[in-house]
């Protein structure tokens, strides 16, 4: 791109595609209509552990079913937003995802794991983003150095609802999915 990322530039798509395509090794970036955001480089120790737990038990449960569950990595495209993002944990069951090498476009369950340089987003822009995914039945935000979690569920006539969850031996229930915030949290 030959200049530095500005806050003040509208970047096309096609600018970020080709960012993308460039970027080194750790350098990772989204999109949201118009402006790029850099991702952080590394994490901490709990957020990669408290990442890696939930993968786990996520792709325990989904996996039999034939659903694909991705990390921090792999891109989610939000068409109705013009956004691409890098939820820490995604998990999609239809077939264009499942074989798309690609973004990937009807998740069923996200989960961000919040930094400091991305509450913000997490909590704000990425709830809103994220409700407008025809497919998404839940959206979990999760702190990484204390018992918090804050769940956004779609019910049956597509309304959300919010709970939040801060003590270890609760149990988040998201209809067949149990996840327990004791294995979620084990250090």
């Amino acid at each position: 791109m030959g200049d530095a990322l500005r806050r003040d530039h509208h970047y096309s798509v096609a600018d970020y595609e080709a960012l993308v395509l460039n970027a080194r090794e750790g350098e990772r970036y989204e999109y949201a209509d118009g402006q790029l955001v850099v991702k952080d480089k590394y994490t901490t120790d709990e957020h990669n552990l408290v990442l890696l737990n939930i993968y786990r038990l996520l792709h325990a449960h989904f996996s039999p079913g034939g659903c694909k569950v991705f990390t921090e990595n792999v891109r989610l495209s939000i068409q109705a937003q013009n956004q691409f993002r890098l939820p820490d944990v995604m998990v999609t069951c239809p077939e264009r995802d499942k074989t798309s090498g690609d973004a990937k476009r009807d998740p069923l369950l996200l989960v961000e794991v919040l930094s400091a340089s991305s509450a913000f987003i997490d909590l704000v822009d990425k709830v809103k983003a994220y409700k407008t995914i025809p497919a998404l039945q839940a959206y979990l935000v999760v702190k990484p150095d204390k018992v918090w979690v804050r769940v956004y569920e779609r019910k049956a006539k597509g309304e959300w609802t919010e709970h939040e969850y801060e003590t270890e031996s609760d149990i988040i229930t998201l209809q067949d999915l149990s996840l327990r915030l004791q294995e979620v949290y084990a250090m």
